[in-house]
């Protein structure tokens, strides 16, 4: 007689589950954080979170950057989907905070913790 198992059957599918992803994003000072993001959320909004978390008021001088396939690295297109670009690019799900624009003076950065 064959040993049968007998699994509680669960008649819900939870839609939201498979929408959601997590990514790994390195700081400046190489400590990381992640992020649960929906498969739509674009750049901007992963990079809003991750400010918003610091403490940054002036979001507009940093870029998330990823390492594509080949081994270079790119930055993010804020207005695209996240996910859509690194499943198409990138080697791993991993993304890096970088400054993006450098100022010539630090008296026009107003946030102290940009600076």
């Amino acid at each position: 007689m064959p040993f049968r198992l007998r699994l509680k059957k669960s008649r819900q599918y939870n839609v939201v589950s498979k929408s959601l992803f997590v990514i790994c994003i390195e700081l400046l000072d190489s400590t990381s954080i992640e992020c649960t993001l929906t498969s739509e959320s674009i750049g901007r909004e992963c990079l809003d979170n991750v400010c918003q978390r610091l403490g940054l008021q002036q979001p507009e001088f940093f870029g998330l950057r990823y390492i594509s396939r080949q081994g270079y690295p790119r930055w993010v297109e804020m207005e695209r989907p996240l996910k859509r670009q690194l499943d198409k690019h990138a080697r791993d799900m991993s993304l890096y905070l970088r400054v993006m624009y450098y100022v010539s003076g630090v008296s026009l950065l107003t946030d102290e913790m940009t600076r």
